[in-house]
């Protein structure tokens, strides 16, 4: 049972129907934010093409070089456009460009004279009732975050040692262009990394307690996308056949959690990063098996959640991860990332973000998230 809603509009398509779009959401159209990863973007094929499809724009540039978006990056980037009078956001890049561009979106024509009134703004959520937020385009160059189909970014808060997220129906994209050509250059660090957390997007919104029938389609086309075909991809990263697949996959993993959001894996993840500097698709992914041996039986349909995967039992999931975490380069043991007892009963405090960790179908104990954290140590 449930409903299920996204209005985000999709277009997997080359990067250049942006011109289409931006005459859809408005024909008079004349000052656009760009937000795009910096460095050679402007040189690169992607860069020139999206260039000349905005040679009739003014546009306003925003080189996000930067992971993990803290709530003093967002200000920063809030200043540089604040007296610009920008009708659209247009952000290309991976998960935190397209955060920031959300953000942005949402933040638009507000008052704000420092990082603390920003981050008041955003633990109040005051941005609602902005009259003046405008819509965004989102171009992911990532197979992994799903930002382009949900309607909440994650900005951290380094300072207090805590993750913020602003969060609104409003700022769903206007159009998400897939265009899986853009992916084809990542690193295979990254290419991995964002895989890992696209999985846990799809697994983790097929067991949340807010999972409905059409969510559990994409979660589970999606893992079996995912699974399928990450070590073929990691092979062969310059087969767009295989990107494309990737690009589906992860698509499909963020409609399902745009609806359910996540649960213990990314409430847990997101202390590992804090305390640890863990990659966010890692510190989600090292716990997927756990909790999912701990939700098992509370799972809808559990068995089909299993030949998604193509396994037959939770320790064999738990093999696989570690085998792609192996296959990336990054390590499946806490002990690898300077982790000790300490901090793992820190990171077990903090693991408990409201709307993540009692979204899960199982309620965790702080007790239960220290053996989780002990048993992959």
């Amino acid at each position: 049972m449930g409903s299920y809603y996204n209005p985000v509009k999709i277009k997997i398509n080359k990067i250049d129907v942006i011109e289409d779009v931006l005459n859809t959401i408005n024909p008079q159209l004349r000052n656009i934010v760009l937000l795009h990863r910096g460095g050679d973007f402007s040189q690169s094929e992607a860069g020139c093409s999206l260039y000349q499809c905005l040679e009739d724009v003014e546009v306003k540039q925003l080189e996000v070089n930067i992971s993990n978006p803290d709530v003093e990056d967002l200000f920063h980037y809030y200043k540089q456009i604040e007296n610009f009078d920008y009708q659209c956001i247009v952000g290309i890049g991976g998960g935190s460009v397209l955060d920031l561009s959300k953000s942005l979106a949402a933040l638009k024509g507000m008052e704000i004279d420092s990082s603390s009134t920003l981050r008041s703004i955003i633990k109040q959520k005051l941005y609602i009732e902005n009259q003046n937020f405008v819509p965004w385009i989102g171009i992911p160059t990532t197979s992994g975050t799903g930002s382009e189909v949900t309607c909440w970014a994650t900005i951290w808060d380094r300072a207090n040692g805590v993750k913020m997220s602003v969060d609104w129906e409003k700022i769903y994209a206007h159009t998400a262009i897939i265009d899986p050509t853009l992916t084809a250059t990542l690193p295979k660090g990254l290419t991995a990394s964002t895989a890992l957390d696209a999985l846990c997007h799809a697994t983790e919104a097929y067991w949340s307690k807010s999972s409905n029938e059409i969510s559990r389609i994409y979660s589970l086309e999606a893992i079996k996308k995912i699974v399928n075909n990450f070590e073929k991809v990691f092979n062969q990263p310059n087969d767009l056949t295989l990107r494309n697949e990737m690009a589906l996959g992860s698509l499909y993993a963020g409609l399902a959690f745009s609806n359910t959001r996540t649960t213990a894996c990314h409430s847990i993840s997101y202390p590992l990063t804090l305390e640890l500097g863990m990659v966010h698709g890692i510190a989600a992914s090292i716990t997927l098996a756990k909790v999912m041996e701990i939700n098992f039986d509370s799972i809808i349909e559990n068995e089909k959640l299993l030949q998604a995967f193509g396994v037959s039992s939770c320790s064999e999931i738990q093999e696989l991860i570690e085998h792609f975490h192996q296959l990336s380069g990054f390590s499946s043991s806490l002990k690898d990332y300077e982790a000790n007892e300490e901090i793992i009963e820190t990171i077990a405090a903090n693991a408990f973000t409201k709307g993540r960790m009692d979204n899960n179908p199982v309620a965790l104990t702080k007790e239960d998230v220290t053996q989780i954290l002990l048993s992959i140590y």
